[in-house]
């Protein structure tokens, strides 16, 4: 008798300790509003030999995202600043070259790199969209993020090749769960 109390304990803590969230589907975690906290873009043209360092001004940003069941989208809301610097390497290094600005993305005008329909497919993040390309012409286009959800931080990750065969580097961008 003994020795079964012991395995029902040993039981019931396992059982306890679990973690319920790898129990729903990532699709699903991913569900509700989500507001920025972290943008880091770092891509380098490769072609033009120089690169772009782009990371959020927090006190001018309230950028969201909300990851949408029924039909399954991404609106945004809010505004994203981030400063833009250039800089081209040096033996390796990083050299800015002193053009510095600020800049924006808009999300109540639906601005943003994850805007559209979305699946997640293979633990990564896929964003479908289309983009005006002429006054009757629309191109349809997808992204691929990979994602890192721990609790109510998410941080989707884009490799910038995928924008073109003549960039490298990634865009890291950090949400909090609201």
């Amino acid at each position: 008798m003994k020795h079964l109390k012991i395995c029902l304990l040993a039981l019931l803590v396992v059982a306890c300790s679990k973690d319920d969230a790898t129990d729903i589907p990532l699709d699903e975690q991913l569900l509700g509003k989500w507001t920025m906290t972290n943008y880091y873009d770092d891509t380098y043209l490769v072609e033009q030999e120089y690169g772009v360092l782009k990371q959020i001004v927090p006190e001018e940003t309230d950028y969201a995202i909300e990851f949408a069941d029924n039909p399954k989208e991404i609106k945004t809301t809010g505004f994203l600043r981030y400063s833009w610097d250039e800089y081209e390497l040096v033996n390796g290094e990083k050299v800015f070259n002193g053009y510095s600005v600020t800049n924006f993305m808009d999300g109540d005008d639906g601005e943003g790199f994850h805007t559209g329909a979305w699946t997640v497919e293979d633990g990564k993040l896929i964003i479908t969209d289309v983009k005006q390309q002429g006054p009757d012409y629309f191109e349809e286009y997808s992204t691929t993020s990979s994602i890192e959800l721990k609790g109510d931080n998410l941080t989707l990750t884009l490799d910038s090749a995928q924008f073109g065969s003549h960039l490298s580097g990634e865009i890291i961008i950090e949400y909090k769960r609201q």
